[in-house]
């Protein structure tokens, strides 16, 4: 796709994102974008954004990838006798919650759970 159709299809999202909102049931935390067309910038921009970061991060696994073959079993990867890559490694050990929930249930013993309010954005 072009850079003029690319910036005609953002350019048409733009006027219709939010302009018409779809029929839907009444959701009491929902809100009304007050300046479409700022909201609908925001979101195309954000797209754009989010398309190359996607990109760059398969793009920067892979380059990953070949300098860890490259190393293979070592720890440093020298050019010209400078370190320029190294890995670490290390070994962790991790808690199997499912078996802990299993073994101490949350109505039995409230006191060892933790509670945390977290939030994500979603869009769509």
């Amino acid at each position: 796709m072009s850079t003029t159709e690319t910036r005609a299809l953002i350019d048409e999202a733009k006027a219709k994102l939010v302009s018409k909102p779809k029929a839907s049931k009444t959701n009491a935390k929902a809100v009304e974008a007050t300046d479409a067309n700022t909201a609908n910038a925001l979101l195309a921009q954000r797209s754009e954004i989010y398309d190359a970061k996607k990109k760059l991060e398969a793009e920067l696994a892979e380059i990953d990838a070949i300098i860890k073959d490259m190393i293979g079993n070592n720890d440093e990867l020298l050019i010209h006798g400078a370190k320029v890559a190294s890995i670490a490694r290390w070994k962790e050990t991790s808690l199997i919650t499912d078996k802990v929930k299993e073994l101490f249930p949350l109505t039995e013993y409230p006191d060892i759970y933790k509670r945390i309010a977290k939030s994500r954005m979603t869009v769509h």
